[in-house]
């Protein structure tokens, strides 16, 4: 099902809901736009302080599902990033992200926290689009890109005690300033699994 179905403008459907909802979105004809508001990141770095700000527009699901989603980000600082997420709380969740590197290139990063925050970076894209796909099956969780005509390519599995039902949906955050945008086509939510987490299929 695509969760962006039957929205328009500012109107949420589907059992959508922001936490943290950022001043400027919009529903078009081509999906999402959202420009997260300045200084807003989701980050747990041990010794410091734990930032939670960044705009999250999610669903709730229970049991297993794969939740896809075509995201194109434009950043203009260190950090801006749109994202796929699922969510306990603010001491557990993951994220995998189109994000803008300190030397101002895009790659995918994956960060999972437990409670705190680790912060893998993966392959760096030629645009600052791709398609991005989270699977759960149980406790454990796929993380899994493709650029437009590829096969879908691996980043990372992992297992956490996860409770029945959780959060899942679309994230963008601008850590040091204002000025990120990013576009979210369609965010697909299927209870359809892959099962090999290794070939992605």
């Amino acid at each position: 099902m695509n969760l962006f179905l039957n929205c328009s403008g500012r109107g949420l459907a589907n059992g959508l809901k922001w936490r943290s909802e950022p001043a400027a979105w919009d529903f078009t004809a081509e999906g999402l736009f959202v420009e997260p508001d300045g200084k807003t990141d989701v980050f747990r770095k041990h010794g410091y302080p734990a930032k939670d700000t960044a705009c999250f527009l999610y669903t709730e699901v229970s049991g297993d599902f794969s939740l896809t989603a075509n995201l194109k980000m434009e950043g203009t600082a260190f950090g801006d990033a749109g994202a796929i997420t699922i969510r306990r709380d603010e001491q557990m969740w993951a994220k995998l992200c189109v994000e803008r590197s300190p030397a101002g290139e895009t790659s995918i990063v994956s960060v999972v926290t437990n409670p705190w925050s680790d912060d893998a970076n993966n392959e760096l894209l030629g645009t600052p689009e791709a398609h991005l796909r989270i699977t759960r099956i149980g406790s454990l969780i796929g993380m899994h890109y493709r650029t437009s005509g590829d096969a879908w390519r691996f980043v990372r599995a992992f297992g956490l005690d996860w409770p029945s039902v959780v959060q899942v949906g679309f994230q963008a955050q601008a850590p040091v300033q204002a000025g990120c945008r990013v576009y979210c086509k369609q965010l697909i939510l299927s209870k359809d699994v892959i099962r090999d987490f290794r070939s992605g299929t």
